[in-house]
């Protein structure tokens, strides 16, 4: 899930930090860095208009009170979800800033020896 924002995020990152790639200086970060690096790009959005819709149409029967409790219980769910995805987005792409950056110095090495 999320894999084009991974990809998108590690290469804005690799560019970002270009110069500090080239000297050596680029420290990768961190899984909660890369978190919030993520949420930039990522859209958090929880329709609750939307689920309330669907909540009274599968459930004709209940009334104000259960339908906000299984809004409750869906919005839970919703943000757990996330968090969870949110987890496994970051933890990829750390590992594409991390190949990104690999592979940026392999060329390099091989431009040098090649034209220097």
């Amino acid at each position: 899930m999320y894999s084009s924002d991974v990809k998108k995020c590690a290469q804005q990152i690799v560019k970002e930090f270009f110069n500090e790639i080239l000297i050596g200086e680029f420290r990768v970060p961190s899984q909660m860095e890369m978190e919030s690096y993520l949420l930039e790009s990522i859209d958090y959005a929880f329709d609750e208009y939307q689920t309330i819709k669907r909540i009274q149409r599968s459930h004709t029967q209940w009334g104000e009170e259960r339908i906000t409790e299984e809004l409750e219980k869906q919005k839970r769910r919703y943000e757990k979800d996330f968090r969870s995805n949110m987890s496994i987005a970051a933890q990829n792409a750390v590992n594409e800033v991390e190949n990104l950056v690999r592979s940026l110095k392999y060329t390099i090495k091989a431009w040098k020896l090649k034209n220097l």
